[in-house]
């Protein structure tokens, strides 16, 4: 009991403290732009692709803005926008795969006949053709990309669904008089939301990730706004004379994702602790 306890203490520290970098992470993307030093869409030709120095110190880009100063003000529409999406698609698969699993019947198998025609093509093929026939940009983009990624809440939400709906707890709120729609909202999404919020916050890493390669494709965020991605893009000619024109926005995003990611772990640890106990149990 002390070492669950231990244990138990471990995880939710892990939590907290990734919390909080995640916390500080968002607030700083907000922020960053208070801390350019130049303007990111200014052009400097006399400083065309220059090494990381003091008056720029990751470098310059292949027309002398800035990357530091490009990187803080393109953070906010990087995190932000997948954040955003992530959001979309939970919404949207929660409702479409509780109603579904809670009506069941005929209509249940035609929604999920559709979530599985959706999930059949390989989702980011599947987004970059929808993004490229809605004509690219930011908000296409995420339209894109809500478009595809809701199908995995709704299986989840469904299959969570239909093993609460003959549980005591839900036989009781029938007996009592409320309606179905009322113990679909009251009684079966909030004991499916653990599952659920621990796969939007893993969701999150590649949310960032698809986006920024969207906007590598020339997709996503349409220039000179900076966005990471697209950063990326432009970089790509000058890989071999400068890379640090790569190496940083590269940076950027995978340092986000680690720790979305490791955000994610942590949650999973502490909204289902039976299922990583049980998990442990059986790798000893």
């Amino acid at each position: 009991m002390e070492k669950e306890g231990k244990k138990g203490k471990k995880k939710n520290a892990r939590f907290i403290i990734w919390s909080c970098i995640v916390g500080l992470l968002l607030v700083f993307c907000i922020i960053a732009p208070q801390f350019a030093s130049h303007d990111p869409y200014e052009m400097n030709l006399l400083a065309v692709n220059q090494a990381p120095s003091a008056e720029f110190i990751m470098g310059t880009d292949y027309i002398g803005r800035c990357i530091l100063c490009r990187l803080l003000y393109g953070a906010a529409r990087s995190v932000y926008a997948a954040l955003f999406v992530v959001f979309i698609t939970f919404m949207i698969g929660v409702a479409i795969g509780s109603v579904s699993g809670y009506i069941g019947g005929t209509a249940d198998l035609c929604i999920m006949r559709f979530v599985d025609s959706v999930q059949a093509f390989p989702s980011l093929v599947f987004t970059i053709s929808i993004a490229a026939m809605l004509g690219g940009g930011m908000g296409n983009c995420m339209i894109a990309m809500s478009a595809v990624g809701w199908t995995t809440y709704a299986r989840l939400a469904r299959s969570k669904v239909l093993s609460l709906k003959e549980r005591t707890f839900v036989s009781a709120a029938r007996v009592s008089g409320m309606s179905g729609f009322q113990i679909l909202v009251k009684t079966i999404i909030p004991n499916s939301l653990p599952l659920l919020i621990v796969q939007g916050s893993m969701h999150i890493g590649n949310a960032i990730l698809e986006f920024a390669g969207l906007s590598f494709l020339g997709l996503g965020t349409a220039p000179p706004y900076p966005e990471w991605g697209n950063m990326l893009n432009d970089a790509k000619a000058s890989l071999q004379t400068a890379p640090w024109t790569v190496l940083f926005p590269g940076l950027a995003i995978l340092c986000v994702v680690m720790i979305m990611s490791m955000f994610g772990d942590s949650l999973n640890e502490v909204l289902n602790p039976k299922k990583n106990t049980a998990s442990e149990k059986e790798c000893k």
